[in-house]
């Protein structure tokens, strides 16, 4: 009976390492993409959500493959995109989030590729940002790609890291008006997170970033990330 069990046990491992072997044997993915995410009418990259689960996505779909799933993963708020481990074939590369129209296009990755895209945003926002001491003021203007399009809401947000965005874990404070120009004011010693994270900030060299957002027929836009010190 010991010989048998030391035989099953033996076949057992000599199993397990063959399909361990068999495993291993897969190519590891030999290409990357790289690019952008364009205004189509400034030729800028669109400011865009904190890259993670609330961002803009970007699936790469094999082309003349039998692969069933897309490749997906996030842009990050400056409007760029990066993944170093795909495979070298074709795709098609699409971009969810706050445009008009997702875009989309083909491209060949052989090594590390760079591939752009471009979009129209639903809303384009310009803004700037001064601080007096602890008073913190943003001015803006929102401006909708077309003249049908509303605009329910306009967000001014503070963070104390360079991440910001209307995304709960991206911001550390946060005013929302109506109107789609003006401006937004911040009075550091009434926030209530200001304490909490004084200690950051200090740290940082008594930075904040800033940023406007606008919820445009249900999609919200960015401004690019605004940073200020204060005392």
């Amino acid at each position: 009976m010991k010989k048998i069990g030391f035989l099953i046990l033996a076949l057992c491992s000599l199993c397990l390492t063959s399909c361990l072997d068999e495993l291993d044997n897969y190519d590891a993915p030999n290409g990357g993409i790289k690019g952008r995410i364009l205004d189509a009418s400034t030729g800028q990259p669109i400011p865009l959500p904190v890259q993670g689960s609330g961002g803009v996505i970007i699936r790469l779909y094999e082309q003349g493959t039998n692969a069933s799933q897309s490749v997906d993963f996030y842009a990050k708020q400056d409007g760029t995109f990066e993944n170093s481990q795909v495979f070298n074939c074709d795709y098609l590369v699409v971009a969810e989030g706050p445009f008009e129209q997702n875009p989309e296009g083909t491209v060949k990755v052989s090594g590390q590729t760079t591939f752009d895209l471009t979009a129209t945003p639903m809303a384009r926002i310009e803004a700037s940002a001064t601080a007096s001491g602890r008073i913190v003021t943003i001015n803006y203007k929102v401006t909708p790609s077309k003249a049908n399009y509303q605009v329910s809401e306009v967000y001014g947000i503070w963070n104390y890291a360079p991440g910001v965005d209307n995304g709960g874990a991206n911001q550390a404070g946060k005013k929302t008006v109506s109107d789609t120009s003006g401006s937004i004011t911040f009075n550091l010693d009434e926030e209530s997170n200001f304490k909490d994270y004084q200690y950051k900030i200090k740290s940082n060299g008594n930075k904040i970033y800033l940023r406007v957002g606008a919820r445009t027929e249900g999609k919200i836009n960015y401004s690019e990330v605004m940073e200020v010190t204060v005392n």
